[in-house]
């Protein structure tokens, strides 16, 4: 039957075409099917005294185990083999194959063995398979980030994670988020920058070639794959990286751009339409995450603040003023305290009427803010008590803050040209240790507050231990 196969060419071809490839284990004589003739273009012919099957365009990962198993098959260790296996084109791209290899023994006369190898392409099917697993993939990913941004209404911890979720799914080195300000986009926060590149950043959207204007103006995803060339203005905020790829996931709440969530990369064409369309499955839920996580920020901050003054209240002291505490505690670093009381206040009450004595609060509150660092916490603590933290701050520095505001409280002056009242401040610096707690540095303030008081007001004094507070 092999000599007539041999000896047909149109057998040959019938055979080859169906997709079967018949090889002479010898190596003497073969013919290899039509996927494998694709795979080796210089098979010009459907007979070739030289047809081997075809491992140097078999995928590395896939040959050692199939040359085993063929190597099986010819010693008679197996009876047979099937698998599916990729095989690198001329052209570079991949063709996955099924097939079936089995031994067939020759003509009684001949005493040869031929490998017989049935073929199926599932290039197609693999691919959509892989499409599958990817897709799957996404939606856990997408249910991992809805499930981690639904635990945390706190601003920070919210943006914190969806940069650290989105990281798994869309790949980048560096990400920045920006609400959208007026005619600007402002950087609220960022993935591998350090915190003083981005304070204060903004990027300008009024020019509407730009991709992030696009990508808010449209509400779709943008992406550069060369910034150099597709991002004119492109703004480098770190000098030392260059940024070759970009993609803008605009964030929309309620059909209006609120922002925008830029992805940076240094591989240049990175992005591909799968990343396009992932950050368009999440951005809505970014944006509603974002606002929702805002306004849970502004009530928590509504809730510590002084409705009056617009400093904290003891709630904030509590809150803030603890982390202030427990911070300094960490660093090793002194924590600064000031109490201050309005002199006669009650007298102010009483002789103008609350209103007025309000505007004084007020006022007070007003140059207690602008006299101080940013970072300092200033805290409505009583009625007419103030309680200031100066992070960092020795005794001596204390001292001088004090005075200072003393000084600038006493020039204050209201419409109605009445004097304005005096205040006294009581001072005290240390370094917190674990075994101290916040009220105990307040008490101390406060003790030295009632010093000044009794030394005739309109003055600052400095908590020095005695032996009575030791006592107690």
């Amino acid at each position: 039957m092999m000599n007539a196969i041999r000896e047909s060419p149109w057998a040959l071809a019938l055979i080859s075409l169906s997709g079967i490839s018949l090889l002479e284990t010898s190596g003497s004589w073969g013919f290899l099917g039509k996927e494998l003739r694709t795979v080796c273009p210089e098979e010009q012919e459907f007979s070739n005294p030289d047809a081997k099957f075809p491992f140097s365009r078999i995928h590395p990962d896939d040959a050692a185990r199939t040359k085993e198993a063929i190597e099986k098959l010819i010693a008679g260790t197996k009876t047979s083999y099937s698998d599916q296996l990729r095989f690198i084109l001329p052209n570079g791209s991949i063709l996955w194959l099924a097939l079936s290899f089995q031994i067939l023994k020759g003509d009684s006369d001949s005493g040869y063995s031929f490998l017989i190898i049935r073929e199926t392409n599932v290039t197609d099917l693999v691919d959509a398979r892989d499409e599958i697993k990817e897709r799957l993939l996404e939606i856990e990913s997408l249910k991992s980030l809805l499930t981690a941004i639904n635990k945390s209404l706190d601003f920070n911890d919210t943006i914190s994670t969806i940069i650290d979720h989105l990281h798994h799914m869309i790949p980048f080195d560096k990400a920045s988020v920006q609400l959208l300000d007026g005619s600007c986009l402002r950087v609220i926060s960022g993935y591998g920058y350090a915190e003083e590149q981005l304070k204060g950043l903004c990027f300008p959207i009024d020019v509407l070639t730009s991709p992030s204007s696009r990508a808010v103006y449209s509400r779709r995803p943008i992406v550069c794959n060369d910034v150099e060339k597709d991002f004119e203005g492109f703004i480098k905020v770190d000098s030392d990286i260059e940024i070759r790829s970009w993609l803008g996931i605009p964030l929309v709440f309620e059909d209006k751009p609120i922002g925008l969530l830029a992805l940076d990369s240094v591989k240049k064409g990175f992005y591909t339409h799968q990343h396009v369309r992932i950050a368009s499955s999440v951005a809505e839920h970014l944006a509603l995450a974002i606002v929702n996580a805002r306004k849970h920020t502004l009530i928590k901050a509504e809730a510590r603040t002084d409705k009056l003054t617009g400093l904290a209240n003891r709630y904030g002291l509590e809150t803030i003023g603890q982390e202030f505490f427990s911070k300094a505690a960490s660093d090793d670093k002194p924590l600064g305290l000031l109490m201050l009381d309005i002199d006669h206040f009650k007298v102010v009450n009483d002789s103008f009427g609350h209103n007025y004595g309000d505007q004084v609060l007020r006022s007070i509150a007003s140059e207690i803010q602008r006299s101080l660092r940013s970072d300092d916490y200033p805290v409505r603590y009583g009625g007419e008590e103030f309680l200031i933290l100066l992070p960092d701050t020795s005794t001596r520095e204390a001292l001088v803050v004090a005075e200072r505001l003393r000084e600038n409280i006493a020039c204050l002056t209201l419409s109605d040209k009445r004097d304005f009242p005096t205040v006294s401040i009581g001072i005290f610096s240390g370094i917190p240790s674990y075994t101290e707690v916040l009220h105990e540095f307040i008490q101390r303030a406060d003790l030295a507050l009632y010093e000044a008081k009794e030394a005739g007001r309109n003055r600052c004094r400095v908590w020095t231990p005695s032996p009575e507070y030791f006592s107690k």
